[in-house]
């Protein structure tokens, strides 16, 4: 599955729509990830993950700490915990 990033926003088109990711920038050195969708029928397939995954990557690159603003990213940290040391 091809991840998109375009303007505040990762997602992949599945057979029954886009799962996504959005995030904003709310000072020079973080993000805020505030929003993780997939749906019904994409679920427990890894998607939101995938979707996780690229945006730390992104934010690693960037040099941005991340600020888990969305329910899912908790979760996404107990089965990723090298990411943890990113957050604010």
């Amino acid at each position: 599955m091809e991840i998109i990033h375009s303007n505040g926003r990762f997602y992949i088109k599945t057979g029954n729509g886009e799962a996504e990711l959005l995030y904003n920038k709310i000072n020079s050195n973080a993000i805020s990830i505030y929003h993780t969708f997939v749906p019904d029928k994409g679920r427990g397939k890894g998607i939101a993950e995938m979707l996780a995954k690229a945006a730390f990557e992104f934010a690693i690159k960037e040099k941005f700490k991340v600020r888990p603003d969305c329910p899912y990213i908790p979760h996404f940290l107990e089965k990723n915990p090298e990411y943890k040391k990113y957050i604010v």
